[in-house]
C-alpha cells in the first residue's frame, strides 16, 4: 500500500486495532486530507482535500462516490444527522451547505469575519452551529438559511464545538484554553470552564449526552459529567506525549478513541479509564470518527491517509493458537506432524501480517513453529 501503520499493544491491552487503509498516503500535496467527517446515516465519509475539493467515499471500501469543488480551502466539515447535507466552513469566512446526492451547493451562510473552524448540527438536523477564528459562534436555521444567534464569550479562535445529543446545549472549545457551555435556544452562555491549561482542540459528547470528552494541547483528556449544567470534571486522562487533537466515542459509549500529533491512537475503556488498545500512523492524527453499528473507527492523519481500525478482542484472536499449541505439545508424533503443520498454516492464513506481528500473538506463533520444528536450526519433534 506504500503506507506504514503500526498496531501496538502494551502488556495490559486487551484489544487489537486492525488497520485497513481506505485512502492512501498522499503522493502530491493537493491530496492531503484537510478535514474529515463521518455520515452516520449513509455509511460514507467526507474528506476535504488540499486541492479545495470535498470528496465522499464509501466507508466499507474507500471508493469515491461524489466530488464537490469549492474555490476556497475547507477549514471545517460536518454531516447533517439526516445524512443528506454536508456543511463546510472555509477560509472564505462562510458556511456552505452541499447536497451529497448531486454535489450542488444549496446555500452559503455569511456572517463570520474569520475562517470557520468548527461545525456541528443539532440532533434533529434543523440547526447548525459554526465556530470561527473571530472568537464567536453562530447558530443557523437550515431550512430558512438564516442566522439565529451570535454566541460571544471566547477570547481567541473557536476551533471545536459539539451539539448536545439532548438538543438544548452547545459546547465549544477555543485556543484560549476555555470550554464554554451555551443555551442552544437563546444563545446565552451558561458556563465557562478553565480546567485545561492550553488550547482545547476537540470536544465530543457521548451518543447519549451523559458525558463529554475534551482534548487539549496540555496533553490531557478531561472526561466531564455532562448530565447536568454546568458540567463537572469526572476524570483526567493522560497518555499522549503531545497535544490531543481528535476524540470520538463509540456508539455504545464503551470506548473513547483519541488521536494526537504524536501519531498515536489510544482506545480507552470508558468504564475502567484504561488504555485497551494502541496503534500509530505515519502522520499526526487530525480526525477520528466512529463507524456506526460496528466495532470500527476511522482516522485521518497528516499524510493524507484515512484508515479504518477494526477493534478486535485480543483474547479471542489468541484462543485458537493457544488451543493448537496445547494440542501440539500433547499429541505431536512423526505420524501426525504433517497434519498439525497443515492446520497451523491454515490457521495463520486467516490473519494478515499486521495481526500476526502483534507481540502476544507473534510469541504464540513462534512457540507453535518451535514445537513443530519449523524454525531454522530446530529439530523436528516426535
Amino acid at each position: 500500500m506504500g503506507l506504514c501503520v503500526t498496531p501496538m499493544e502494551s502488556q495490559d491491552t486487551t484489544t487489537f486495532l486492525k488497520p485497513l487503509i481506505l485512502k492512501n498516503q498522499a503522493k502530491h500535496g493537493s491530496e492531503i486530507t484537510r478535514r474529515f467527517a463521518m455520515n452516520k446515516v449513509g455509511r460514507m465519509f467526507a474528506a476535504a482535500l488540499q486541492d479545495r475539493s470535498i470528496r465522499l467515499y464509501a466507508a466499507d471500501n474507500g471508493e469515491e462516490m461524489q466530488k464537490m469543488q469549492d474555490d476556497f480551502l475547507c477549514t471545517s466539515i460536518a454531516f447533517s444527522p439526516r445524512g443528506d447535507i454536508l456543511a463546510t466552513g472555509s477560509v472564505e469566512r462562510v458556511v456552505k451547505l452541499w447536497d451529497i446526492r448531486t454535489g450542488d451547493c444549496l446555500a452559503t451562510l455569511e456572517g463570520h469575519e474569520y475562517p470557520v473552524l468548527a461545525l456541528s448540527f443539532s440532533p434533529d438536523g434543523n440547526e447548525l452551529v459554526s465556530g470561527s477564528g473571530d472568537t464567536t459562534l453562530m447558530t443557523w436555521d437550515i431550512e430558512n438559511r438564516s442566522r439565529l444567534h451570535h454566541l460571544k464569550g471566547h477570547g481567541f479562535y473557536v476551533v471545536t464545538c459539539d451539539w448536545d445529543p439532548k438538543g438544548d446545549r452547545i459546547v465549544s472549545g477555543s485556543v484560549d484554553a476555555n470550554i464554554c457551555e451555551w443555551d442552544a435556544n437563546s444563545g446565552q452562555m451558561l458556563h465557562r470552564h478553565s480546567e485545561h491549561r492550553a488550547a482545547v482542540q476537540q470536544v465530543r459528547f457521548t451518543p447519549d449526552g451523559s458525558r463529554l470528552a475534551s482534548g487539549s494541547s496540555d496533553l490531557h483528556i478531561i472526561i466531564w459529567d455532562s448530565s447536568g449544567t454546568p458540567m463537572k470534571v469526572e476524570h483526567i486522562l493522560q497518555g499522549h506525549n503531545t497535544e490531543v487533537r481528535a476524540l470520538s466515542f463509540s456508539e455504545d459509549g464503551k470506548y473513547l478513541a483519541s488521536g494526537s500529533s504524536d501519531k498515536t491512537i489510544y482506545l480507552w475503556d470508558t468504564g475502567t479509564l484504561t488504555i485497551q488498545g494502541e496503534a500509530s500512523t505515519m502522520g499526526e492524527i487530525d480526525g477520528i470518527e466512529w463507524y456506526p453499528k460496528t466495532s470500527s473507527f476511522f482516522t485521518a492523519d497528516g499524510t493524507g491517509a484515512i484508515i479504518r481500525w477494526d477493534v478486535t478482542d485480543l483474547a479471542e484472536t489468541m484462543a485458537p493458537f493457544e488451543a493448537l499449541l496445547s494440542e501440539i505439545k500433547s499429541t505431536l508424533t512423526p505420524d501426525n506432524r504433517d497434519q498439525l503443520v497443515e492446520r497451523f498454516e491454515r490457521l495463520c492464513s486467516n490473519y494478515d501480517e499486521e495481526t500476526l506481528a502483534t507481540k502476544k500473538l507473534f510469541y504464540l506463533v513462534w512457540q507453535c513453529k518451535r514445537e513443530l520444528g519449523l524454525l531454522k536450526g530446530t529439530t523436528r519433534k516426535g
